[in-house]
């Protein structure tokens, strides 16, 4: 163990991993002052530029982004009193409070020291438990694996979002979507609308192959997030200012709160153990413990210290629990880790009993890059503390251009098709209702990267064994217990934490945009069951099952919409917050923002077409001189032009394309 640790280590710091760690944790610090966008996010955008890189480099980029994001959310979370991300949520209580004291460096200190033990202690707790697990690994057969990835789906599904209904659709969804193609039980095509189109059908040609998970973790997560931050149409912080006095007193606040942060240190990676219940949660139950284990409690949500302390403490140490069935049973423990497992998986690493048994280097590797990243996101928090909170005036419009062309710019890479640009805008659409009626995207997530493990293990065990055979086995059936006692329990937990949080929660808006969406939910699962009839038994098996258990959570969902008391959860409805608010742009206008390049560039191809979105956006949108806007057209040409040549990627072509031969890069 120790020559493995030490090889590992002696890899991750020699030469260009330790490059790559640094650029993940760079870039790790401003999606954190992001507000809304968080590492599931930032490492969505991430995938396109790791995939092809060698595994090291890659794993180490990415740690270095998830490891980074729960400290430097801290920063609007304290100075604006709006968390960067979920995990976040909490350290508002009484960290703006402090901020509006003037102790806003106080506060941020504490956050980043209390951050970094939790990191550490999340990355330690790994490291003993994979020693611990691998000989009851190596137990597992494909029963026993098929029952822990229904666990994580069934657990996942039930404690996220507004409701059970639609956490356990929203998991569907994504298992439907990963089932898109190829059969892996009977290599038949299905759900690729061959049932009523021609073969020779672009779209059906471009289903076959199946969704790129590029495509899906983009289009899920950033943006609904971008469309949110673009109707808003303001900065994220009017101001941005430090006391300097403050950062020694919040190191001094942290040594003499030490066993508060290591009871939240563990209750974080304890929690983080099971799979969905994630930052959104666990920062409010450590939050809810702070106050009630300390003494002298009256001044919490008021700007007392300790209340940034506890959930700071544990929204880091969570990682390290979320990784850790996400690396032995290829189970992810959050959105998070969700993407990083895609992320694994593009750079050519199986996480499971095989990465254990044959590649415990790149476990150890992935451990290193965890606490180095929290060691050196901590301390450049710290360092560049003032530049940057000042990240937080910048009005997003601004920003949003170039995050846009970016986007759509890796989106179309990940298979290089037309197909994906068009798939991503309807994923996309369906995204943004998610998020405003709080379908859990992470439960879509998980499912979309479980799908075909579940499916193989399935047919795999329907092959291996038989019904008495499976309940002979100790393993299965300690699985079922904990899979129901876990979910239990968990929503209890969920239903606390929820309670704690009820000041956030928007009320009813309407009902009928919730009924729309639950009608073409159900029309989805409907077309599924329908489309995969005539398939073989293992080919249809799968999909059927999914489609029948959709249709009845989407049954039962329209039930509750319609006969729901005002108020309940499942009628929440996030536009509420945004209706009565000054400057909030149109609900489409964002949406027709994503769609405008993609319908210019149809014509005149991406390259041309996304310089002139981004002119005629600072322009026309932001307001932005003219001078500055040529400016930030060439600025994006240079920087496009630059990141197709050095990593290989290609420009969508138009109509013109086809018919005038061009140079590179408007080829």
């Amino acid at each position: 163990m120790i020559d493995a640790l030490l090889s590992a280590f002696i890899t991750i710091v020699s030469g260009p991993s330790i490059l790559f760690l640094i650029a993940g944790v760079v870039i790790g610090l401003i999606v954190g002052v992001i507000p809304g966008f968080g590492g599931t996010v930032g490492l969505s955008l991430l995938l396109p530029f790791v995939f092809g890189m060698e595994p090291i480099s890659g794993i180490a980029m990415m740690m270095g982004l998830l490891s980074v994001v729960a400290t430097s959310d801290t920063f609007p979370a304290v100075l604006i009193g709006v968390p960067g991300s979920v995990s976040a949520q909490a350290t508002v209580m009484d960290g703006f409070p402090l901020a509006k004291k003037g102790q806003a460096a106080r506060a941020l200190s504490a956050a980043f020291f209390s951050s970094l033990f939790g990191g550490l202690f999340g990355a330690v707790l790994l490291t003993m438990i994979i020693q611990i697990a691998k000989p009851i690994i190596l137990a597992f057969g494909t029963g026993e694996m098929l029952m822990l990835a229904v666990f994580g789906i069934t657990i996942v599904g039930t404690l996220t979002g507004a409701s059970i209904s639609k956490g356990l659709i929203a998991a569907c969804l994504g298992l439907i979507i990963g089932s898109i193609g190829i059969s892996p039980g009977s290599s038949e095509y299905r759900l690729d609308f061959s049932n009523f189109l021609e073969v020779q059908n672009s779209a059906v040609m471009y289903l076959g192959n199946g969704i790129h998970l590029m495509v899906v973790a983009i289009s899920i997560f950033a943006l609904p997030e971008i469309v949110e931050l673009l109707r808003s149409n303001k900065a994220i912080s009017e101001k941005a200012k430090l006391e300097s006095s403050g950062w020694l007193k919040g190191f001094k606040d942290f040594i003499s709160n030490k066993w508060l942060v290591l009871r939240c240190s563990f209750l974080g990676s304890f929690i983080g153990l099971i799979p969905g219940i994630g930052g959104s949660c666990i920062d409010w139950i450590s939050y809810s413990h702070a106050k009630t284990s300390v003494k002298n409690n009256e001044e919490f949500g008021k700007g007392d210290i300790r209340g940034v302390i506890g959930p700071e403490s544990s929204s880091n140490s969570k990682e390290g629990g979320a990784l850790i069935p996400t690396l032995l049973f290829a189970i992810p423990g959050s959105g998070g880790t969700a993407v990083l497992m895609g992320g694994l998986i593009l750079l050519g690493v199986e996480p499971g009993i095989q990465l254990i048994n044959n590649r415990l280097d790149l476990v150890y590797t992935i451990i290193w890059s965890l606490a180095i990243a929290n060691i050196f996101g901590a301390l450049v928090c710290v360092y560049l503390a003032k530049p940057i909170s000042s990240l937080t005036t910048i009005n997003f419009t601004i920003l949003a251009p170039f995050l846009i062309s970016l986007i759509l710019f890796a989106i179309y890479n990940s298979s290089r098709s037309w197909g994906d640009l068009v798939f991503a805008m309807l994923i996309g659409l369906i995204a943004v209702y998610m998020k405003r009626f709080e379908y859990s995207r992470v439960a879509l997530m998980i499912g979309f990267v479980l799908s075909d493990g579940i499916e193989t293990n399935l047919y795999q065990t329907i092959q291996f064994y038989t019904l008495e055979e499976l309940f002979l086995r100790p393993i299965f059936l300690v699985l079922i217990a904990i899979c129901v006692l876990s979910i239990l329990s968990g929503l209890k937990i969920i239903d606390k934490a929820k309670q704690l949080s009820q000041s956030t929660k928007a009320i009813e808006y309407t009902r009928k945009p919730q009924l729309y969406f639950a009608i073409l939910m159900t029309i989805i699962s409907a077309y599924t069951i329908w489309a995969t009839k005539d398939l073989a038994f293992l080919g249809k098996v799968f999909p059927q099952s999914v489609g029948i258990t959709m249709l009845l959570c989407s049954l039962s969902l329209i039930y509750q919409i319609n006969f729901a008391k005002s108020g309940s959860l499942v009628l929440h409805d996030t536009e509420a917050d945004m209706v009565n608010k000054d400057g909030i742009r149109p609900f489409w206008m964002p949406i027709f923002w994503f769609l405008l390049p993609l319908l210019v560039a149809i014509f005149i191809g991406f390259y041309v077409a996304i310089g002139l979105f981004v002119f005629w956006f600072l322009k026309k949108i932001a307001n932005v001189k003219t001078s500055l806007c040529f400016v930030s057209l060439i600025s994006i040409w240079v920087l496009l032009a630059i990141i197709s040549h050095f990593m290989v990627m290609d420009f969508a072509p138009g109509i013109i394309q086809t018919f005038i031969k061009l140079p590179w890069p408007i080829n």
